[in-house]
């Protein structure tokens, strides 16, 4: 299947994994499917408050982290953050995607995962939906963003009017 350059992702990504092995298998997995990212790795507390001060198109967030959290904790931390945060100026409103990630996948955690505010949620071992789920998600913000604008300038239009 040949692929354009309108099918290249380009993402910032955060990756809150515990595993430098998984997130070289994540990443390598995207890179190959035409998924062109730039990512920092974080696996404690205080590694992702400081990695929220930056902006991120997409956070991978591993379900089952060992270094003192888990990855409920981490989305609790990272969705409290942008309620705190609030609206940014001349952006929309928008959280930033939240793909949790997990070798084992059971309902209640997928149900408690998207309860606290993850987009979505993969297996470790199936990554193929990966793909179309980052494209649906940008997708959206593109759309939300294109509509935000469009919002913002004809408002300005009724001010100058």
């Amino acid at each position: 299947m040949e692929h354009t350059a309108q099918d290249v992702l380009h993402l910032t990504a955060l990756l809150v994994e515990d595993s430098a092995l998984d997130a070289d298998v994540l990443i390598r997995f995207l890179r190959y499917h035409d998924v062109d990212i730039a990512y920092e790795r974080v696996d404690t507390m205080p590694q992702l408050e400081v990695a929220l001060q930056k902006d991120w198109d997409v956070i991978f967030c591993d379900y089952n982290i060992h270094t003192g959290f888990t990855g409920m904790d981490a989305l609790a931390a990272i969705r409290a953050f942008e309620r705190k945060r609030g609206d940014v100026p001349n952006k929309p409103p928008l959280r930033v995607p939240i793909i949790m990630i997990s070798s084992i996948l059971n309902e209640p955690s997928v149900v408690a995962a998207m309860n606290a505010g993850a987009s979505d949620f993969v297996i470790k071992g199936y990554l193929e939906r990966l793909v179309p789920m980052l494209h649906r998600e940008m997708g959206y913000i593109r759309a939300v963003h294109r509509y935000y604008n469009a919002w913002q300038e004809a408002e300005e239009r009724l001010r100058t009017a």
